[in-house]
């Protein structure tokens, strides 16, 4: 005991001691810092991600396949059943399983319910002259898509909505930004809204294209 004593009354024991006291709370610092680096890019991801969705709307294409190719970046490979917090916010450790999610709780912003179990992927995404994008599979089974303007309607734009769930992989900080989870995994529900207008001839669908006038050649004037 003395020597215990001793140890911490000299300066390398009192060093000791605080780095004791201060690194576990640095290293929290630096590993949320890390994770929500990485939030902040999948946050972009997905904001692309609805761009292609709505890009992919304008031309009658399939907007969950456009945005799961560009998630495909930043998938994790946990599926299972989806488990919500009964009270989000920091700390909360409250989870319940529901059939289905919806945006009550954890997706603020999304008014599609989504299915609480994901299911289990089936083959990758093949792009021709490239082979399978690898992890499109799983990222089918975490994006979702909702079309609120259609490329049929009468409107001048096309307006795409995606629900992409982030796997959150830093651990010991990642509960902190979860909204829900996957497989006892925590991730994080990212919604992004993208528009994409008409192109100008939208209005001409059917009718003869626009030909522009002839420009006359011009002669050349020998001064």
């Amino acid at each position: 005991m003395k020597r215990i004593l001793q140890l911490f009354k000299s300066s390398d024991g009192q060093a000791m001691a605080e780095f004791a006291v201060v690194f576990p709370v640095q290293l929290l610092c630096t590993l949320g810092i890390i994770q929500f680096a990485l939030v902040l890019v999948a946050r972009d991801v997905v904001n692309y991600a609805a761009q292609a969705a709505a890009r992919a709307e304008l031309v009658g294409e399939d907007t969950q396949r456009a945005a799961a190719m560009i998630c495909s970046t930043v998938t994790g490979a946990t599926l299972g059943k989806r488990d919500v917090r009964l009270e989000p916010g920091l700390g909360t450790t409250a989870w319940e399983q529901t059939d289905t999610l919806g945006s009550s709780v954890s997706f603020p912003g999304w008014s599609e319910p989504i299915p609480g179990v994901t299911g289990r992927p089936g083959d990758d995404i093949v792009l021709p002259g490239w082979g399978k994008l690898q992890g499109s599979a799983h990222a089918l089974l975490k994006t979702h898509t909702h079309t609120a303007i259609a490329h049929d309607d009468d409107s001048d734009f096309v307006e795409v909505q995606v629900l992409y769930e982030y796997e959150l992989i830093i651990p010991g900080v990642n509960w902190v930004f979860s909204s829900h989870r996957i497989g006892g995994n925590p991730h994080l529900g990212i919604v992004r809204t993208a528009r994409a207008p008409r192109n100008w001839a939208a209005d001409a669908i059917g009718k003869e294209p626009y030909q522009h006038p002839e420009i006359p050649d011009m002669e050349d004037d020998d001064p």
